[in-house]
């Protein structure tokens, strides 16, 4: 078999037809339904209740603050809501240091309490002042507080971690609520910041697009109903009726009741979706992919859609070409290739965007990328051969991505009704950044049950900062 041969068969294999796309938005909508009438099967989609009942609509106003805990660097920002769909955003980064990381828990948040302290006096003088001489709650600042780290959320302001990752080892953290935690160091150094939500960022995703959508858009787009992250991972969170959310205790459904309210955000974890492979397609380069990860097995739609994993995608493909002979023949065995084509999450998606766009005679751009990221040197024909592969690999990501989404709207029945537009909000380096993605994502939209017309009345548009502003926006909605 000759390498063209060979190519086209494997691109053949990522191939998403419109059969296994509508097939595709079927089984999401089971498997939605599911998740929101109980948490019994384990790899099903989790559609997390995150206690946010209401999703901004630009007029909101006040100040806000929002800190975030995403991996090795603390955030801290302060967001004004002028209540026209515009805010302002004032931050400050620090990072957390290696022995905090698996240090003691009290160590961490008295850290991270220190930090807030440090941001007030810079930018919120005022209101430590106003707190002090008064000492009354009243004059405390919300706060957002962004932890992202597998946690079980018990209501808006409370949630227990349930393991630890991203480097972080502290076991005595681990089954505590960390709003407590923060709230406690907070209290102790009588920094007047009360923690009112525990955000994530998908939801944040969702918060961050609503508020600023009107301004954005002039109000013609429709309303938010999604908001959605492309990049290193893929998660989406929408607006769900509460009488959906059956899994939901009695008592708490009767309390929000009570308060007048109707709906919940639902965070997906969609990522999980299909972890069964029912309809998800599934090439060999697939399951070496999820055998090298940490949770095989579990987050089979997002290894096949996030940028962490289409790079790893395709290396595995030219480890694979060259043990058949086919690229590389200047290396007579796996373990004479260069050492970064041998090593797993090597390439990234940064690379494949490159590769992609590289219209050039003589593709000299791919060759140099390949000799910097992997000290790979490479003929004409490998390189049309990896830009070939490169579409397949992002076109079916693309393509898969739209599956939730139609999904969403199908379930919602967010676009019943005469001349009625959507906004879904959108972040993440894949779906900002690499050439062409949201082009196809929209083709493979209007080869759903959507069909053509439902998405020319779908809009998708990027959030900015739902780890940010959605966190200080969870905040303000806070009841």
């Amino acid at each position: 078999m000759s390498l063209q041969e060979a190519v086209k068969e494997i691109q053949s294999s990522f191939d998403v037809s419109q059969e296994v796309l509508q097939r595709s938005v079927d089984k999401f909508i089971e498997l939605a339904k599911k998740g929101l009438a109980s948490n019994e099967d384990k790899l099903g989609m989790p559609m997390l209740p995150a206690y946010v009942t209401q999703v901004p609509t630009g007029k909101e106003k006040g100040t806000y603050l929002a800190a975030d805990l995403g991996g090795t660097n603390f955030r801290v920002c302060s967001v004004h809501l002028k209540g026209d769909n515009t805010f302002n955003l004032v931050q400050q980064k620090s990072p957390i240091p290696a022995d905090m990381m698996v240090g003691t828990g009290d160590q961490l948040f008295a850290y991270l309490a220190s930090k807030i302290r440090k941001f007030l006096e810079d930018h919120h003088g005022d209101a430590l002042e106003a707190a002090h001489e008064t000492n009354s709650r009243a004059n405390y600042l919300k706060l957002g507080f962004t932890f992202s780290f597998p946690t079980a959320q018990h209501s808006l302001d409370s949630g227990s971690l349930v393991r630890w990752t991203k480097g972080f080892n502290i076991p005595d953290v681990v089954d505590h609520d960390v709003v407590q935690l923060l709230q406690k160091h907070l209290d102790a150094g009588k920094i007047p910041v009360h923690v009112a939500a525990l955000a994530n960022d998908t939801v944040g995703t969702l918060l961050s697009r609503a508020y600023s959508a009107n301004a954005i858009a002039g109000g013609k787009q429709g309303e938010t109903i999604i908001g959605a992250i492309f990049g290193t991972g893929t998660n989406g969170a929408y607006l769900e009726k509460l009488d959906n959310i059956k899994k939901l205790p009695e008592a708490v459904v009767k309390d929000l009741k009570a308060k007048g309210v109707t709906h919940m955000v639902i965070n997906t974890e969609w990522g999980s979706f299909d972890n069964r492979l029912e309809v998800l397609p599934t090439t060999k380069y697939d399951k070496a992919v999820d055998a090298l990860t940490a949770n095989p097995g579990i987050h089979l739609f997002e290894k096949r859609v996030s940028g962490m994993f289409m790079g790893e995608i395709l290396r595995n493909i030219l480890v694979d070409l060259h043990s058949r002979g086919l690229v590389f023949t200047q290396y007579p065995n796996f373990e004479s290739l260069p050492h970064r084509l041998r090593t797993p999450w090597d390439l990234d998606s940064e690379n494949l965007s490159l590769f992609e766009v590289d219209d050039s005679k003589d593709m000299k751009p791919t060759e140099v990328t390949l000799l910097q990221a992997l000290r790979l040197p490479t003929t004409l024909e490998e390189r049309q051969a990896i830009q070939a592969l490169t579409r397949a690999i992002s076109r079916r990501s693309a393509y898969i991505s739209a599956v939730p989404i139609a999904a969403i709207i199908m379930l919602t029945g967010a676009l019943e009704g005469h001349h009625i537009e959507v906004d879904i909000g959108v972040d993440g380096s894949v779906v900002e950044f690499y050439p062409g993605y949201r082009t196809m994502l929209r083709d493979a939209l209007a080869l759903t049950q959507i069909g053509t017309k439902g998405e020319r009345r779908t809009h998708i548009n990027i959030a900015k900062d739902g780890s940010g502003v959605g966190a200080a926006l969870c905040a303000s909605v806070s009841i």
